[in-house]
């Protein structure tokens, strides 16, 4: 019996740890499903990012990718699609966010090396009909602690998260009928 049980257990394991996504892995793969593209910094961006190489954010060719003025249909498309492979990021990566049946804003990190992180932001709205998914290297633990510790605020089709960094700078998501 004793044997039976641990082989399930072990089986059990295996096959969770098969399934888990590194956050580099889950960004490739969200820029790959449909009506997203890889794309560069513009205006329409719902997170306020002025390149802040002191955090380890900046953005790079690569590391951004969008879907904007999506229909009806490419929103459920696309929702179901980044839900399906956000569901194989390990639980303990994601570090702050929430979700409705309107918005989502998700923050995920993974430890790299000593005060360097992996971090995944992924920004979503319906009513505006956008997912945003950034990947960023090197992201200090300093960082990481803010983004953990930030407000959340969500209400229907609004979202917010507002980060407070070192001395006055922020890293702030914010969802709602003009962005």
């Amino acid at each position: 019996m004793k044997k039976t049980l641990l082989s399930i257990i072990a089986l059990l394991c295996v096959t969770l740890g098969a399934s888990a996504m590194s956050l580099k892995d889950a960004y490739k793969a969200l820029s790959n499903i449909p009506n997203v593209s890889v794309s560069s910094p513009d205006y329409n961006l719902p997170m306020d990012i002025s390149a802040m190489p002191d955090y380890g954010f900046t953005l790079s060719e690569g590391n951004l990718a969008t879907a904007y003025n999506l229909n009806a249909a490419q929103i459920k498309e696309t929702g179901d699609a980044a839900f399906t492979i956000l569901n194989q990021v390990p639980m303990l990566r994601m570090i702050n966010g929430g979700s409705n049946n309107s918005v989502a804003g998700l923050i995920y990190a993974e430890p790299t090396g000593e005060n360097s992180n992996d971090v995944l932001i992924v920004a979503m709205s319906g009513n505006r009909g956008s997912a945003v998914f950034m990947y960023v290297q090197n992201v200090p633990d300093t960082v990481c602690t803010a983004l953990q510790m930030a407000p959340v605020e969500m209400k229907g089709d609004y979202f917010s998260l507002r980060a407070k960094l070192n001395g006055n700078d922020e890293f702030n998501i914010i969802l709602n009928k003009a962005r």
